[in-house]
């Protein structure tokens, strides 16, 4: 090989070297891009999508290119290596790896890379220049905004007297168009008054670039087209370049609305002045601690003539211990600190006499300087007569507040203005939370408080049909309904009406008593009768079919009918037993028993009946509530019945809970008998049908069932027991959800007044007692 050849090809590798390294080190970014796909990134190429070479050499445009562009790209790219015409640069949005978008200005050129055309393609991020150039574009849109929609007028001219600039508003003020200016048509110093303009001109020639003349908002006047010379506000200044003024900036305003506002106001003072002289009340200016201005009508309230005042002060009119705190007040008033808007002052006029005044001040600006303007108004009768009325209010308020009736009154939107005492009581609410804070409507039950509104209204548009006095339910501050008595009238010439409640809860509890012991005295005669007339022949016709059915010769059909026969009269038995027990006197015999050993006898005893109807039982015992002062068995007897009705609500199986609970200091209510002791809960809950919201409240009733052999006196017994133990029991339900019932009863009955609740006397009572009696002293009607 010649010493040329390897000369030659020496140079070969070191330019390749060199251009090799320039791709490698330049700050645009260089790609090669051959069959859709990129065969060769530098890195600033990498950097500017966040790739790196090997990711992007499996990639097409079709990947980091925006899909708007994307397709676009790829058809570029097959035309330029056809040899087609297409432009050499154009904008693209490729995608980051992160998502972001870049704009990159592209400029491809077509070489030979292996024998097969390519496109070598230079990169240049111009996003952050796209951002600029919008963001200038945006402010010169904002400035040309602000110059078109301006209120002042703007133009710009050279120093030869040619407009360079003319908005609308200056259109809009001179009557010229912008294309009159703008064209030469009309000079910019036609527009003033001879001289004016060089006057002007001199005094900004007397700037420089580092230190300008201005002016600044100085009243002058222009002729506009029609030749009239109005009036306006002018600021001009120059704007130099190369320290040389190159053209002057007007800003101008017309003043002609200003001036028509200035005439209005100097009406408008005059008109005034004239009010304030013949005004009623008395007027006066307060400033510096003397009187700078009085109306007639202040000078015949105290009597002092106008010559007087000047030398006076509030001070000199008031009483001596309140000179300094009016004065005081007047300082911060004119300072803009808080004091009060009005107040009532007297004041003692010339002859001595004292009067009340009410007087409303007002900072105003007089004679260039910080003033009070004050309003005043004889008050003196209005303040007797408010006096008389206080004293007569005081007369009935007292009354009111010592009647033995919750009282009230009402406004016309519901506000409720005024209670009384015996309301606070009755409503559990306090004076500050009811006046003027509460509606009315708060303490009527939701049933009543539609037909209530309508009366309301129809009450104050005179309708004389509305009831004055009806029954509706009341409710309380802790949501207690109490039926109640509402006797209401209208306030004489107001829309006012004062309301008077009677709490009829204790009568409706006598009522319902008087009404249950009628019942149970009916009652109690009917089960005399019954322990009398079919106790003892259910007995004889028992033990007659017990024999029958022990003796020989019956068949299978016989002895079928001889069952159904004894257990038709076990069940009348137990029929009448519960009757008796029902009906039999408030008599328990209290002694400490451990709950759980009376709920673990009752479910040991019921093991095989739960097992047989797949009832699952859950205990759970409070050790705190676990010993309570009770009659065992009549108290077993209560749980037990429960427990069946829980069983015969579970016919497919279910869970039965039971658990205990202590509540210290729990309150029992009885009518107005109640009282606090610590109570033991048992609550019994069920997974079965449930109970209807319907019949929650009726269950409790004798003779009140759903079931169709059920004789309605399970539950009611369980009552009657739990009120003999001054206890409390309540059911809760859900249809569908199941049921629990809840027994509440004092720990210790000692402490509750005794073992025995005393019940009225009645027929009923002596009746079980005579048959109690009986059974003990014939075995045969045990």
């Amino acid at each position: 090989m010649s010493s040329q050849k390897t000369s030659h090809l020496k140079a070969k590798k070191i330019s390749k070297a060199i251009f090799q390294n320039m791709v490698e080190v330049a700050g645009d970014g260089i790609f090669v891009y051959q069959d859709r796909r990129f065969s060769y990134v530098n890195p600033a190429f990498e950097q500017m999508l966040g790739y790196s070479a090997g990711e992007l050499m499996g990639m097409g445009f079709m990947d980091v290119v925006h899909p708007s562009s994307a397709g676009l790209m790829e058809l570029l790219c097959e035309a330029r290596l056809r040899g087609d015409d297409v432009p050499g640069r154009y904008e693209v949005i490729f995608l980051t790896r992160n998502g972001s978008e870049r704009n990159i200005s592209l400029s491809p050129s077509v070489i030979d890379l292996e024998g097969r055309p390519a496109t070598l393609n230079i990169a240049r991020d111009i996003t952050d220049r796209k951002v600029i150039m919008q963001e200038l574009e945006a402010s010169n849109q904002f400035l040309s905004s602000l110059i078109a929609n301006s209120s002042d007028a703007i133009v710009a001219s050279d120093l030869n007297d040619r407009a360079l600039l003319f908005n609308k508003a200056a259109e809009e003020i001179t009557g010229y168009s912008a294309e009159e200016l703008l064209r030469n048509k009309v000079s910019i110093g036609s527009f003033m008054k001879a001289g004016e303009r060089e006057r002007i001109m001199s005094i900004l020639d007397k700037g420089t670039a580092d230190a300008p003349c201005r002016l600044v908002g100085e009243e002058t006047s222009l002729y506009i087209k029609d030749g009239t010379l109005i009036p306006i506000s002018l600021s001009v200044s120059y704007v130099y370049q190369e320290g040389r003024p190159m053209a002057a900036i007007s800003v101008f305003r017309d003043l002609r609305p200003i001036k028509a506002v200035q005439e209005q106001l100097r009406e408008s003072e005059q008109k005034y002045r004239i009010l304030v002289e013949r005004a009623q009340d008395g007027i006066f200016v307060y400033q510096d601690h003397c009187f700078k201005y009085t109306n007639p009508k202040f000078r015949d309230l105290l009597g002092y003539s106008e010559e007087e005042y000047p030398c006076m002060g509030l001070k000199d009119l008031v009483r001596p211990e309140l000179g300094r705190m009016i004065e005081a007040r007047y300082a911060k008033r004119i300072r803009g600190e808080k004091v009060p808007e009005q107040y009532e002052i007297a004041l003692k006029g010339k002859e001595g006499v004292w009067r009340a005044f009410e007087i409303t001040p007002s900072v105003i600006e007089y004679e260039g300087r910080p003033a009070t303007q004050n309003v005043i108004r004889d008050i003196t009768a209005k303040r007797s007569a408010e006096k008389a009325l206080r004293a007569s209010e005081a007369k009935y308020r007292a009354t009111v507040e010592h009647t033995g009736t919750a009282m009230m009154m009402l406004d016309e939107d519901f506000t409720i203005i005024f209670v009384n005492h015996q309301m606070e009581k009755l409503s559990g609410y306090t004076k500050q939370e009811i006046e003027g804070r509460m509606l009315w409507t708060e303490v009527v039950h939701k049933d009543d408080v539609e037909r209530m509104k309508s009366y309301h209204l129809a009450r104050r548009r005179g309708d004389k049909s509305v009831p004055s006095q009806y029954e509706f339910i009341f409710v309380d501050k802790n949501a207690k309904s109490m039926d109640s008595f509402i006797t209401i009238g209208m306030i004489p010439g107001t829309k006012q009406s004062i309301v008077s409640i009677m709490d009829l809860s204790e009568f409706k509890r006598m009522e319902k008593e008087l009404e249950q012991a009628r019942k149970m005295a009916i009652l109690g005669e009917m089960s005399a009768h019954v322990a009398h007339e079919v106790r003892n022949p259910l007995q004889k016709i028992k033990t007659g079919v017990e024999l029958l059915s022990n003796s020989q010769g019956f068949d299978e059909r016989q002895r079928r009918l001889l069952e159904g026969v004894t257990n038709g009269i076990d069940n009348l038995e137990k029929f009448v037993t519960q009757i008796l027990e029902w009906t039999r006197s408030g008599e328990i015999r209290p002694k400490p028993h451990r709950l759980s050993n009376i709920i673990d006898g009752l479910t040991f005893n019921l093991k095989d009946t739960f097992a047989d109807r797949g009832v699952t039982v859950e205990v759970h015992y409070d050790p705190a509530a676990d010993t309570v002062e009770a009659d065992g068995i009549q108290l077993r007897q209560v749980m037990g019945n429960i427990i069946d009705n829980g069983l015969d609500a579970m016919p497919h199986g279910g869970i039965l809970s039971i658990s205990t609970a202590f509540r210290k200091g729990y309150t029992f209510a009885r009518g107005k008998d109640g009282f606090l002791a610590d109570a033991v809960e048992i609550h019994i809950q069920d997974t079965g049908h449930g109970i209807r919201s319907d019949d929650i409240e009726r269950i409790f009733h004798p003779f009140f069932t759903k079931k169709t052999k059920g004789t309605g006196l399970g539950l009611a017994l369980v009552r009657k027991v739990i009120d003999m133990h001054r206890g409390e029991v309540e059911a809760v339900s859900e249809e569908g959800k199941g049921a629990e019932f809840i027994i509440r009863l004092p720990r210790d009955q000692v402490k509750t007044s005794g073992a025995t609740v005393p019940e009225k006397p009645s027929d009923l009572g002596k009746a079980q007692s005579e048959e109690t009696r009986g059974r003990e002293k014939d075995p045969a009607r045990r």
